[in-house]
């Protein structure tokens, strides 16, 4: 007898992104999409993948579900807050304002979000996970995938002054 109960996709962090950007763009950005093109990078880095760093950053993690009505949720998501409270249409730099609320939404609620990721109860969903896949392989966590994505967006500044600065093996040469 087949099982009747349906199939439920996991997010992946390449779905995740694009659902949140589309958000973005209908909302934030309607018919204009040479600016939502020019402005995605900052969109990514600054909105998108922000609350990602900040989680990563304090050692924990959420399910990608959890990730998603954190801006999402129709009760208390971050850019359906926005859109209710804000004046959309007097932003300057959409970019920049979206990066203003998500961190005001961090500082408020952070230690709300911190507490709910570390509790027990999402350890032990991990741990069910884990144990009802039992490969030897860890499954994907697209909120981690996400934060290794932003620090590839933003180069440390010690590894950029490496770059820019010359080695002392090359300043002898030149002198």
């Amino acid at each position: 007898m087949k099982s009747t109960r349906p199939t439920q996709r996991t997010l992946t962090s390449t779905d995740l992104r694009d659902e949140l950007l589309g958000f973005i763009r209908g909302k934030f950005y309607s018919g204009d999409t040479v600016g939502f093109s020019k402005d995605r990078r900052r969109l990514l880095d600054w909105v998108v993948l922000e609350p990602a760093r900040w989680l990563d950053e304090r050692g924990v993690t959420i399910s990608a579900d959890s990730y998603r009505s954190l801006f999402l949720d129709q009760r208390s998501g971050v850019l359906l807050e926005a859109i209710r409270h804000g004046a959309t249409d007097e932003i300057r730099y959409r970019p920049a304002w979206l990066r203003q609320v998500i961190q005001s939404h961090l500082r408020i609620h952070g230690d709300e979000l911190y507490q709910a990721a570390k509790s027990a109860a999402v350890a032990i969903e991990n741990a069910l996970s884990l144990a009802g896949r039992m490969t030897g392989v860890r499954p994907p966590d697209p909120v981690r995938e996400m934060a290794a994505a932003a620090s590839l967006l933003r180069p440390s500044k010690r590894l950029a002054q490496t770059r820019c600065s010359p080695s002392a093996d090359a300043q002898r040469e030149l002198f």
